[in-house]
């Protein structure tokens, strides 16, 4: 691997780190956990399972994220995000076209965005981390852990 591309890989896999920690922040901080609860309902996950996914979620991105940030397990981090992103995507996102725009719903807290061409693009940039591992500037690097086979 040349260095434009150790830095390239570097860069995405960095900022994608970085917008699943500050997913997790807001499915914490701002939405709560019983919001984000029930949403996982809302988008049609059954309400047995709300709980277990939501601290799926927050686990996958809070962890997920910083692992995928220092290149730790970089793999299984990136795999990790994969199910929340195909979900946001299709369950969520799909049917508010492509094209992201805001929406805005006073009674049911702060504004969100809509379409679905950021969590498209998330979730590919995602699956080529999985398929391309984190590249030479990661602790997994050095060690080659993130080989499939």
């Amino acid at each position: 691997m040349n260095d434009r591309q150790a830095w390239g890989l570097a860069l995405l896999r960095i900022t994608l780190g970085i917008i699943f920690v500050m997913h997790g922040y807001y499915a914490t901080a701002v939405l709560g956990l019983e919001r984000t609860r029930e949403l996982m309902t809302r988008i049609g996950n059954p309400e047995e399972l709300s709980g277990l996914l939501t601290w799926y979620l927050l686990g996958a991105h809070f962890l997920g994220g910083l692992a995928l940030i220092i290149g730790f397990w970089t793999t299984v981090a990136a795999l990790a995000q994969v199910p929340i992103m195909a979900a946001a995507l299709f369950l969520l996102h799909w049917p508010q076209g492509f094209f992201m725009h805001a929406v805005v719903d006073g009674a049911s807290g702060p504004a969100a965005v809509g379409g679905y061409e950021f969590p498209l693009l998330v979730l590919v940039a995602t699956v080529a981390i999985v398929f391309t591992g984190p590249g030479a500037w990661s602790v997994d690097g050095p060690r080659r852990l993130h080989d499939l086979p």
